[in-house]
């Protein structure tokens, strides 16, 4: 009885890789995985090669040659993306541009950014294989605020109760290819707000000073335009009403 030899993971890919697009450290590793999970290889860059069998390996959206090769139609793929595609014994990805692997499966929702974070924020993710929500739903695996203030963040908090993180997580991710433990990224209770007190004794101004800080917040010594919201004793404004 013949044995069926399992198919390669790259098989019938062809894969542009060219010095001047890779990282010299990993050239050498990318190109021995490529090889040896059944993809075709040439060792140049070009861009009329736009297939949807043509990949074409660069180190991030930031290269200089990043933009061309998108506006010609290219597949772009990332070096780490390569390496998780061949552990798990997988087709390279045609989405445009894959970084990694790093939140494939995962459904991210940001809230609060202006239009052109909201911009970068999709790039990441859908770069790092995720995809990114528009509007609040119950299968959202993690939700990126600007601060409290933000339209979904309430409804994060007190409906679907998964972590609620900063831009910087995401960043974070980014950088390592991988999700980030959410801790350190968490959104704290006054993140994004700037209060001021009046009407409070000197020490118990020190203190909620502390407690502002502490959780996230500014502590503003004077009512400004800036400030978001004014902590006074309920007698002082009594006294100021009359």
């Amino acid at each position: 009885m013949m044995m069926t030899t399992k198919a390669k993971a790259f098989m019938g890919s062809n894969v542009f890789m060219s010095r001047n697009l890779v990282p010299p450290e990993v050239f050498d590793k990318l190109h021995g995985v490529l090889k040896d999970n059944g993809a075709q290889v040439f060792l140049c860059c070009d861009p009329s090669r736009n297939g949807p069998d043509d990949f074409h390996v660069i180190s991030s959206f930031d290269h200089e040659k990043f933009e061309d090769l998108r506006a010609k139609g290219c597949n772009l793929i990332g070096p780490q993306c390569v390496i998780s595609c061949a552990n798990e014994n997988r087709a390279l990805p045609k989405q445009g541009f894959s970084c990694c692997l790093a939140m494939d499966g995962l459904k991210v929702l940001a809230s609060g950014f202006d239009m052109d974070e909201k911009v970068k924020i999709e790039k990441l993710v859908i770069a790092m294989g995720g995809v990114l929500h528009t509007k609040a739903s119950l299968d959202v695996s993690f939700v990126i605020v600007k601060n409290v203030l933000a339209a979904k963040y309430k409804w994060a908090l007190n409906v679907l109760k998964k972590p609620i993180v900063t831009i910087e997580w995401l960043y974070q991710c980014w950088s390592e290819h991988r999700v980030v433990p959410q801790e350190s990224y968490r959104v704290l209770p006054f993140t994004g707000l700037t209060i001021s007190v009046t009407g409070i004794r000197a020490d118990e101004r020190k203190e909620i000073e502390k407690l502002i800080i502490q959780n996230g917040g500014k502590y503003s010594a004077e009512l400004t335009k800036k400030c978001t919201h004014l902590i006074c004793d309920i007698s002082f404004t009594l006294f100021l009403k009359i």
